[in-house]
């Protein structure tokens, strides 16, 4: 992630809201969800105060919040996290670990190779 913020697990969902729906008021993130509101208001707070989320007032009482951190950053940044915590940063253990204990076919090795070479 460009800014090196940590996002909690606990965080994720409303990142998820964020980068699905873009900006969003807190009654429009926190409607599908099914935690206590007091609970999810400290956890956008926290967002905001890790600069994942941006806030912007529209009145006295009403903020519009947007994801400063985008999906892919967050992607990317919990890979190269997990490969190194994990693995100890080796491409190669993860990717072995993966075709054995997935049971990945030939045909499914196959498919990736033919992927890769078209990238």
């Amino acid at each position: 992630m460009s800014k090196k913020v940590q996002i909690a697990d606990s965080e994720l969902p409303i990142m998820q809201v964020l980068w699905k729906k873009g900006d969003c008021t807190s009654p429009e993130i926190f409607a599908s969800m099914d935690k206590n509101i007091s609970t999810l208001k400290t956890l956008l707070k926290r967002l905001v105060d890790k600069g994942a989320v941006q806030a912007e007032e529209i009145n006295s009482r009403t903020y519009r919040y947007s994801a400063v951190v985008s999906e892919e950053e967050y992607v990317a940044g919990a890979r190269k996290n997990f490969l190194q915590t994990v693995f100890g940063g080796s491409k190669e253990k993860m990717l072995l670990n993966f075709v054995k204990e997935e049971n990945v076919t030939k045909e499914d090795l196959k498919h990736l190779l033919e992927l890769i070479d078209k990238e």
